[in-house]
């Protein structure tokens, strides 16, 4: 690091800080063609070189992470399973896919003394925040569960990768569940030692394989905290520091070279009629296309329910719902019938749409600019880094 923390360099518009501070695994070509079987289950015409592209690029958002967001490499959301779940089930679909180890067989376990009444016992109330306190966490830490598992592991080990919904759930005594996750985590275990040693004879690097697997996980995630994609519930500080940086000259230029995404409907000339029956409605709406609207309204004895507007409407108007209606219709076509929020039945056709520009210094010009350069810097600066980290790390793609 420059001495410079995230935070200030934030600040300052500099996305993303020296490319130093993780480890570095090159990748075997044996490594890139187990993961391009792995690719083709989802996509069967992804090439070697898209995968070798994927994994490596995977590789510098983990470093990313690591350096400007480490939280989201140990849980991606505060109520969701942690990474680390998501590894292992993501590698156990891996080792039954690629190594037929779906039949593997494991050792029984004796779930005797872990009932309903032990798991009410030893985990009590859950904490309304869903955070364990300090003498929660050292009664967790003294609780083994060392006759569940090979290795040594505690309940807190055990429960914290969990999501916020399982670990209610176990708090209120659901032994079924708790067998159930038991079960997973054993599986996990006896596949990864399986796994391993053949593994190996391929020239594929276990913990290289976590990372890869990390990698695709956290993808979506960090691409999203880093502005370059959109996720939801995912917010990008990158993408709130540059919106704050753009100049008033820079959202004037954009609205020149993009000025027809800021035309709106201004007025329109509408024709209307509300019926308590939908029958009549419907009697009304053939009588227009067998005449027309205004000779429709005379038969019937109806009142124009735009006569008011002088059948003009503007949008200073749109806060009523009929007028909202008549500008969301398409010009010189006959509405279906539509029940009202007041549970009558309107018919209506709109025409002689007039349509104007937002100005430079419109509120929606100006936010919509902002959105719109904001990922445009942020695209633009994370290409150059990843290019940076590509020959810092002499990766030929």
């Amino acid at each position: 690091m420059k001495g410079l923390t995230t935070i200030l360099l934030l600040l300052l518009g500099v996305l993303y800080s020296p490319l130093t501070v993780a480890s570095f695994n090159q990748y075997t070509n044996a490594e890139v063609r187990f993961m391009h079987q792995v690719y083709k289950q989802h996509n069967t015409n992804i090439s070697i070189k898209e995968v070798r592209t994927r994994v490596f690029e995977n590789q510098f958002l983990l470093q990313q992470a690591e350096q400007n967001m480490p939280e989201l490499i140990a849980r991606q959301s505060e109520v969701g399973f942690s990474t680390q779940y998501h590894v292992e089930r993501y590698l156990m679909n891996i080792f039954n896919s690629q190594l037929s180890l779906s039949g593997h067989n494991i050792k029984t376990v004796n779930f005797t003394q872990y009932t309903t009444q032990w798991l009410i016992q030893v985990l009590a109330n859950y904490p309304a925040d869903g955070k364990y306190t300090a003498e929660q966490v050292i009664k967790l830490q003294r609780t083994s569960l060392n006759k569940l598992f090979v290795n040594p592991i505690t309940l807190y080990d055990f429960i914290t990768p969990l999501s916020m919904q399982v670990r209610f759930r176990l708090h209120q005594g659901d032994s079924n569940l708790f067998r159930s996750e038991v079960l997973k985590k054993r599986q996990f275990n006896a596949a990864l030692l399986a796994a391993t040693p053949l593994l190996l004879k391929k020239g594929i690097n276990i913990d290289h394989l976590q990372e890869l697997a990390k990698g695709e996980i956290l993808r979506p995630s960090i691409q999203s905290w880093l502005g370059i994609k959109n996720m939801m519930h995912v917010q990008s500080p990158i993408l709130d520091s540059l919106e704050q940086q753009i100049s008033d000259e820079e959202i004037k230029i954009y609205y020149q070279a993009n000025k027809k995404r800021f035309k709106y409907l201004n007025n329109v000339t509408a024709y209307g009629v509300e019926f308590t029956s939908r029958e009549d409605a419907i009697k009304f709406r053939k009588a227009v296309h067998n005449s027309s609207f205004t000779q429709a309204l005379t038969s019937f004895k109806q009142h124009d329910i735009y006569a008011q507007y002088q059948n003009m409407l503007t949008r200073k108007n749109k806060s009523n719902w009929v007028i909202q209606l008549a500008f969301t219709q398409k010009e010189d076509e006959l509405s279906h019938v539509i029940r009202s929020p007041d549970g009558l039945w309107v018919v209506i056709m709109s025409n002689n749409h007039h349509y104007k520009y937002f100005t430079s210094a419109d509120e929606t010009v100006i936010y919509q600019a902002k959105k719109a350069i904001a990922i445009q810097k942020a695209k633009h600066s994370y290409q150059q880094n990843w290019l940076a980290w590509q020959q810092q790390n002499a990766i030929l793609l």
